[in-house]
C-alpha cells in the first residue's frame, strides 16, 4: 500500500498532522483539568472544532494518497465522537407531549435588552420585540441573564415582562459586583418557595435558583452566568486598525494579542472557581434540578464537563444540527446551556432563530411523570 517514497515533503505533512493529533487528544484531556490548576490546556479544549477537522481533512488527505499513515488521525478522531455530540447532533429527537406534569423552561443572555449597544433597534424596540417574542413561545420558566431591571425613564423591565408574559412569580439578584441594573431574572407561572444567589457577589457569583412548586413536586432551577472574557474592546481595536501588516500594526496586534491571552486565562480561572461553587450548591439541593444559562465557555471546556456530569444536556439528548447559541463573532458555538436530573423526562429541544441579542434563547420540554 505504502510503495511510494515519501519525500520531504510528505515527511514535512506527517510531522504536521503528529502535532494535529497530539493537540486533539490534549483537547479531549482539557475537560477533566481545571483551568486553576494548569490554564494553557483550556485553550486546546477552547480549538477542539478547529483541531478535529484538521484531523478529518489530513485524513482524507491520507485515504487519497493512500497511506497507512491514516490509521493515526483515525483513531485520534474516533475517541473524540462522543465529545463531537456535544457539538452536532444528526435530525431531531423530539417527541409529542401529551398529558401528565409537563413544563416548558426558556433561557435566554438578553445583553442588557440592547440598552447601551442599539444594535437591535435600541433599548426599547429590542425590549417590546423580546417581549412579542417571548409571548410566542409561552414558556412556564423564563431565565433571562443580563437584564436590564430599570431604565432611566423609570421603566420597571422586570414588572414588564411578568405582566406581559403571564409569569406571575419572579426572582432577580445581582451577580457581579458593579451594578445595580444588570440582572439575572427567574420568570415563573408557577409559585416560587424560595430563591437566592450562588456563591458571594464579591466574586463574580456564578448564578441565582428558584424552587418551583409545579402541580405539587418542588423544582430547584438554576440560572447562571459564568465569568465572560470581555475581549470587545481588543476585537473593536483590531477591526478598525486597517493596516495590520504595517510595523504599527503589529505592534498593535502583538499588544491587543497578549491582553486576549491574559482575559482568556482569567475567565478560565473564575469560571472555574464559580463551577466549584455552583457543583456544591447543586450537591446540596433538596429537589431536583433544572439548570439553564449562559457558560461562556463551549462544550468541550472543563466548565461544561463538570456542570454535566451527573446531568443530562437537553441538547445532546433532543436537539439537532449546530446548535449554536451565541451569535457574536467568537465563539460561534454553543454556549448556552439546559441541563436537567434524570428523573425527568426531555421531550425536545430548541434554538430559537431570533437575532435580538448576541445570543439566541433556548427552550426545553420536561415531563415530571
Amino acid at each position: 500500500m505504502e510503495h511510494q517514497k515519501i519525500g520531504f515533503f510528505g515527511y514535512i505533512l506527517r510531522l504536521i498532522n503528529w502535532l494535529l493529533i497530539l493537540s486533539l487528544l490534549i483537547s479531549y484531556i482539557a475537560q477533566w483539568v481545571s483551568p486553576e490548576v494548569f490554564w494553557v490546556i483550556a485553550f486546546f479544549g477552547l480549538a477542539f472544532p478547529i483541531l478535529f477537522v484538521l484531523n478529518v481533512l489530513f485524513l482524507i488527505h491520507w485515504i487519497f494518497r493512500r497511506r497507512k499513515f491514516l490509521i493515526y488521525p483515525l483513531i485520534a478522531l474516533m475517541i473524540g465522537l462522543p465529545m463531537l455530540g456535544r457539538f452536532f447532533q444528526v435530525g431531531s429527537n423530539s417527541e409529542l407531549i401529551s398529558g401528565g406534569n409537563n413544563i416548558k423552561v426558556l433561557s435566554y443572555n438578553v445583553h442588557v435588552l440592547d440598552y447601551y449597544q442599539s444594535k437591535y433597534g435600541g433599548p426599547g424596540t429590542a425590549r417590546n420585540q423580546i417581549i412579542e417574542k417571548m409571548q410566542m413561545e409561552d414558556a412556564d420558566i423564563y431565565c433571562m441573564q443580563e437584564f436590564y431591571t430599570k431604565e432611566k425613564a423609570g421603566i420597571d423591565n422586570v414588572k414588564l415582562f411578568k405582566e406581559s408574559l403571564n409569569t406571575p412569580y419572579s426572582f432577580n439578584s445581582l451577580y457581579f459586583p458593579g451594578s445595580s441594573t444588570v440582572q439575572n431574572v427567574i420568570f415563573s407561572k408557577y409559585p416560587i418557595k424560595n430563591s437566592g444567589l450562588v456563591g458571594a457577589l464579591q466574586d463574580a457569583a456564578g448564578g441565582v435558583f428558584a424552587d418551583i412548586e409545579i402541580d405539587g413536586i418542588i423544582v430547584r432551577v438554576y440560572s447562571v452566568h459564568l465569568e465572560s472574557i470581555k475581549i470587545s474592546s481588543e476585537r473593536n481595536v483590531l477591526d478598525k486598525y486597517k493596516d495590520l501588516k504595517s510595523p504599527a500594526g503589529q505592534e498593535v496586534a502583538k499588544k491587543q494579542s497578549i491582553t486576549f491571552v491574559k482575559k482568556f486565562k482569567s475567565a478560565f480561572a473564575a469560571r472555574a472557581k464559580q463551577i466549584s461553587v455552583l457543583k456544591s450548591h447543586i450537591a446540596n439541593s433538596p429537589y431536583p434540578v433544572i439548570i439553564v444559562g449562559d457558560l461562556n465557555d463551549t462544550p468541550s471546556s472543563y466548565a461544561y464537563n463538570q456542570l454535566r456530569a451527573d446531568l443530562d444536556d437537553a441538547f445532546v439528548q433532543r436537539g439537532g444540527g449546530f446548535g449554536k447559541t451565541y451569535i457574536g463573532k467568537y465563539p460561534s458555538f454553543r454556549i448556552d446551556n439546559i441541563f436537567y436530573d434524570s428523573q425527568f423526562s426531555c421531550k425536545n429541544y430548541n434554538t430559537i432563530q431570533i437575532e435580538l441579542s448576541d445570543h439566541y434563547p433556548i427552550s426545553a420540554e420536561f415531563s415530571l411523570d
